[in-house]
């Protein structure tokens, strides 16, 4: 019975419970309605209320535009009885900005320097009322700084340097030089535009267009001065063998080279200019080193003709970019003036150099008989009688390298001939020489060369007697050496050393 009676009252309260949460979900309900009910009318009412204010103040605005100006000017232009609405149209038509600047083919519009001003006194008729006397006044004064800043612009544009008449190629057939046709330069009068801008807009007169006005400056070289005034700054000969094979090479990396044309700090590059020296372009096979082995290799002699400019190259006042030395020494020039060039199509040994004149340069190579000759033409980089030439003194001997011995069993058993006394190496140092006249104004080093020594070769008998210097009993008895097996082992320095190519 207790229990049946704590479960019906644990239902009971339950219940209540429940009971009362609906209530409170209702009240929650309803008061959550009235307030968005009451939001919504207040909402209703301010967006009404906000678009009869703006509609007032449109109005307001509106009305103000149509009012009638008692005393109104901007400058000359007088706005007295026209509204704000009739004074702004007529600012936007008497202030039209079409100031502009021709330099005779090319009009270019200032910028608008007035529209900040105007926006400002717009506003301000907008905001004072109709009934006020309103005078505004342009601050010209105001352009005169920014008129300058665009001029300075129009100078960079404008302006033109003069060009000189300059070296523009050689004519091959007719031995003829071409030069080119020299041109004023001008130079805008900056401070007189700036006046006239000034004058322009103070006048308002602002849809002038203003001609610039240029001081001309004349060229430095007309075109019968570049005629007169180029000539050889540089030259030197060198003398060629007899060889036709290594004549025609030099021949082939003259033609390759005369009339070459650099411009101011253009670079020079022997190998480019050449290109690469084949039998297919007609190079023939002659002597020259690989590696510092004497061969027959198509453009042999052509180190010739590089020697030859890198002297003139000298002479001409100019520095080498890239220069090389052999690895014998060659005959045709003294030791430690001599420029090896070398190339595979790819890369390999070069001379270079840069036109650092200024001015046009000419390369000249001509090849007559044996005699080579290249010169530079150009205007002179030197100073009027400055000499450059080169000077080189032996530094210390390299030993050569040992000995070459050959076999011949022409010679006398056990006796050697000399064949070839070889070469003794060096290191030279080269300077760069200035004089004037016979004096020396001064010496600077120019580069330092390495030259390996050749050997010696020998001849000698060291594996047969011969039979008629034998004993006659022993002839009949001595083997014969039919053979280089058969022949008797032999010991001692030199011995059984392979034959090497000896340099011409």
């Amino acid at each position: 019975m207790d229990k049946y009676r704590a479960r019906r009252n644990k239902i009971r309260r339950r219940n209540r419970n429940i009971a009362y949460g609906v209530l409170i979900l209702s009240a929650l309900s309803s008061a959550w309605l009235l307030y968005s009910l009451v939001l919504k009318d207040a909402g209703r009412a301010g967006s009404e209320s906000l678009k009869a204010g703006t509609k007032i103040e449109d109005s307001e605005r509106m009305n103000a535009l149509d009012e009638k100006l008692t005393a109104a000017r901007v400058g000359q232009t007088d706005l007295t009885g026209l509204t704000v609405k009739e004074a702004e149209d007529t600012l936007e038509e008497r202030y039209q900005w079409e100031l502009a600047v021709r330099d005779g083919t090319d009009a270019v519009l200032m910028d608008n320097l007035l529209e900040p001003q105007l926006q400002s006194i717009r506003k301000q008729l907008r905001e004072t009322p109709a009934d006020r006397t309103q005078q505004y006044e342009i601050d010209y004064e105001a352009m005169r700084e920014p008129f300058a800043e665009q001029v300075t612009e129009l100078a960079k544009r404008w302006d033109k340097s003069a060009a000189g008449s300059e070296l523009e190629s050689f004519d091959k057939e007719t031995g003829t030089y071409r030069y080119t046709k020299e041109q004023n330069g001008r130079s805008l009068n900056q401070e007189k535009l700036v006046e006239q801008l000034m004058d322009a807009v103070k006048e308002e007169n602002y849809q002038a267009e203003i001609a610039a006005e240029f001081t001309e400056t004349p060229p430095e070289r007309t075109q019968a001065q570049a005629k007169e005034q180029y000539k050889v700054i540089g030259t030197f000969t060198t003398t060629t063998t007899d060889n036709k094979n290594r004549n025609r090479n030099i021949s082939l990396a003259v033609e390759s080279v005369n009339g070459l044309i650099l411009k101011p700090g253009q670079e020079f590059s022997f190998n480019n200019t050449t290109g690469n020296r084949t039998r297919e372009k007609g190079y023939q096979p002659a002597g020259a080193y690989r590696n510092g082995v004497l061969i027959e290799e198509p453009g042999g002699g052509v180190c010739q003709v590089s020697t030859t400019l890198y002297h003139a190259i000298i002479e001409g006042g100019f520095k080498t970019t890239e220069r090389n030395a052999h690895s014998f020494a060659p005959s045709y020039v003294e030791k430690g003036q001599d420029a090896m060039v070398s190339f595979d199509g790819y890369a390999g040994p070069d001379l270079k150099f840069k036109n650092t004149s200024g001015h046009t340069i000419a390369v000249r190579a001509a090849l007559e008989g044996r005699k080579l000759k290249i010169s530079l033409v150009g205007l002179p980089v030197l100073e009027d009688g400055l000499k450059v030439t080169i000077r080189s003194e032996k530094v210390r001997d390299l030993e050569p390298p040992a000995p070459v011995y050959e076999e011949n069993t022409a010679l006398p058993y056990g006796t050697e001939k000399v064949m070839d006394k070889g070469t003794t190496g060096g290191v030279y140092k080269s300077y760069r020489v200035y004089k004037k006249g016979d004096a020396v104004i001064k010496e600077e080093p120019l580069h330092n060369s390495t030259y390996k020594g050749k050997s010696s070769v020998i001849q000698r008998n060291t594996t047969a007697i011969p039979a008629e210097t034998l004993p006659e009993a022993t002839q009949e008895t001595q083997p014969q050496a039919t053979e280089a097996t058969e022949a008797p082992e032999v010991k001692g320095p030199g011995a059984n050393i392979p034959k090497t190519e000896a340099a011409d």
